[in-house]
């Protein structure tokens, strides 16, 4: 496997699959080779692991802005906020439980009432078979002493979690399946797969919810923590594998109880990159010098929060700074743009980026993305591209055509040669869908690397001549009779829009 890895660091494409495939079958063969990598190989590794079209190369941050210490007012100008930046948003249920006892309302109810304030991508986490789960006054309370202290806790340092209030849980079980009216995924917790913690609810509740999600068209998420680096790292990304779980979210702080615990974090990051099916890897924990180090090794997303929000201090402090009055959203924004360099996209991604990726995915629509379309093994788009379509934000961002239609226009025009300007999975898609009765297609991007990988993949799929423009978007309408525009950046089509002999897919 050593051998494979060096293939795959020297940019070898076909072994970046064969890795993949191979590390999500010998898992601690994996976790042994990784472990021989330098630093920088490490890093380069998951970098390699997070660009198109193997990974994701958006970052961001969702956001908890619920909190108990907060008036409803508050709440619900947090969620309108967050809308107008563009984040998705994660909701610890079982504190909206809490603040709607107090209302008198319902949980879902509550929560209904919330998710009509932004167009995100909502994902829902401490949520169990009867709903939110409920915890006694300690719990929601924690002064966060596990985080402040520093210490590898083996679960909560008091002993108190995973104690839950199973009669209030079930008060509202008949509102249990209505929570996946109103949002895109659901969080559970791997750590019960992991060790013998009391931190999670029992794998057979875990996957009751998966199932009862999956079965509702829901995205999944799964927590585990680093733990020892070693064994309980690996079982539960086998358990991400296994239950083909969409997001992996990577938990450290108390809960990374490696010997190099900023080593190790990062030595999580690259193999859940590996082997993540929906090709995102994301943290809801950990503390300031595993963040900067784990950003470096491709990861993703970072849960952050609002103050009186547990997230607030759970990402980007250090020990004795993670404390539960902390606001940490513009602490761990800037933490991304010191560490992340060269991203196609904005840092965090905005609501911008996420109007592009929501047009691109109703454009192919949900049968040509993730997780049901695959083209020469590697999935069209990632995780992302199927919750921003089942949001909100997908109802309000429909282009003028779609792809089958944009072929009929190529196959009734009898154009022969086509050109693409864009070498991203849009463009894998309009190829295979004229691939039938065009004689060639040209395809140009400013990025070297993606148009390269684009050509060479295609050609070995489809019989159509298909050349690269080397970057050249003049270059690729001249060989053409009609150039395709395969992007929703408006920039771009604004640029393009008014040119003689190309559409935009907003034409």
């Amino acid at each position: 496997m050593r051998e494979l890895i060096d293939r795959v660091l020297d940019g070898d494409c076909s072994a970046i699959l064969n890795l993949e495939t191979e590390g999500k079958q010998n898992l601690n063969e994996l976790k042994e080779n990784i472990e021989m990598l330098t630093d920088q190989e490490l890093s380069k590794l998951g970098q390699i692991y997070k660009s198109f079209p193997f990974g994701c190369d958006l970052n961001e941050i969702l956001v908890d802005v619920i909190s108990s210490k907060q008036s409803l007012a508050e709440i619900k100008g947090s969620f309108r906020l967050v809308d107008r930046l563009g984040f998705p948003v994660h909701v610890c249920s079982y504190a909206i439980a809490d603040i709607a006892e107090k209302l008198e309302k319902t949980p879902f109810a509550l929560m209904e009432e919330l998710r009509k304030l932004t167009d995100m991508p909502i994902d829902v986490d401490h949520f169990g078979k009867y709903g939110p789960m409920r915890y006694p006054e300690e719990i929601v309370n924690c002064p966060a002493d596990c985080y402040r202290t520093g210490k590898p806790f083996n679960g909560c340092p008091r002993g108190r979690i995973h104690k839950r209030l199973i009669e209030k849980e079930k008060a509202n079980e008949e509102e249990m399946e209505k929570w996946f009216s109103i949002c895109q995924s659901i969080s559970v917790s791997f750590m019960s797969f992991q060790k013998n913690t009391s931190h999670a609810a029992p794998p057979d509740e875990t996957l009751y919810v998966i199932e009862k999600a999956r079965s509702s068209g829901k995205g999944v998420g799964a927590i585990i923590c680093v733990g020892d680096g070693k064994d309980e790292l690996i079982k539960g990304l086998k358990a991400c594998i296994d239950y083909e779980i969409d997001e992996i979210v990577i938990e450290g702080g108390p809960y990374n109880c490696a010997k190099n615990r900023v080593r190790a974090f990062g030595e999580a990051v690259v193999m859940a990159r590996i082997v993540s099916k929906g090709k995102i890897v994301a943290t809801n924990g950990q503390y300031e010098d595993e963040l900067r180090f784990g950003l470096k090794c491709g990861l993703n997303s970072v849960i952050s929060g609002f103050p009186g929000n547990h997230h607030a201090y759970m990402s980007g402090y250090m020990p004795y700074e993670a404390t539960v009055e902390k606001f940490g959203l513009p602490k761990v924004m800037e933490i991304m743009a010191e560490e992340i360099e060269d991203s196609p996209f904005p840092v965090p991604a905005d609501r911008t980026v996420s109007e592009v990726i929501v047009k691109s995915a109703n454009f192919l629509g949900k049968e040509n993305i993730y997780p049901l379309k695959k083209i020469g093994g590697v999935f069209v788009g990632d995780a992302h591209w199927f919750l921003l379509l089942n949001s909100p934000l997908g109802e309000k961002n429909k282009p003028e055509m779609t792809v089958d239609e944009l072929a009929d226009r190529i196959k009734d025009k009898k154009i022969k040669s086509l050109g693409i300007i864009g070498g991203r999975f849009i463009s894998w898609v309009i190829a295979e869908k004229v691939a039938r009765f065009v004689d060639s297609i040209y395809i140009s991007d400013k990025n070297q690397d993606v148009e390269k990988f684009t050509v060479e993949h295609l050609k070995k799929l489809f019989s159509v001549k298909i050349e690269r423009c080397y970057g050249d978007d003049k270059l690729c309408v001249n060989r053409s009779q009609l150039t395709v525009l395969a992007s929703f950046i408006p920039s771009l089509i604004k640029k393009f829009r008014k040119l003689e002999g190309v559409l935009t897919l907003e034409d």
